[in-house]
């Protein structure tokens, strides 16, 4: 475990930078651009966790039908990991997510653009 928490970290905050914290920010302190990327972020991060705990279930019901009874040994540890996604799904896909913000010189080139159409 202790092996794994450093990478964990490093890979934690490199998603937290790429979304210039994001998921980690108040609300109060979001534009409505990044208030609304939060909330498309969030809701798809809840769909996909979703279907991986109805994966699990389904898993560990189709295991104990086939072995006779409920996969003890498999339940704590399937259960465990199943949360830990859930708690880092919405930082993975708002990594996923992640656009550059348009620099100055895009801006002004949409601007001219604008003005010579």
């Amino acid at each position: 475990m202790a092996v794994l928490l450093l990478p964990w970290m490093v890979a934690t905050g490199v998603i937290n930078g790429a979304t210039k914290g994001l998921l980690e920010l108040r609300e109060h302190v979001l534009d409505e651009r990044q208030s609304a990327e939060r909330s498309r972020v969030l809701a798809r991060a809840h769909r996909m966790t979703t279907l991986l705990l109805a994966a699990a279930a389904t898993a560990l019901l189709t295991t104990g039908g086939v072995a006779g009874d409920a996969p003890k040994a498999y339940a704590a540890p399937l259960l465990i990991a199943v949360l830990v996604v859930h708690w880092v799904m919405p930082l993975w896909v708002a990594g996923l997510r992640a656009q550059d913000e348009p620099t100055e010189d895009d801006a002004v080139e949409a601007g001219d653009l604008a003005s010579a159409g």
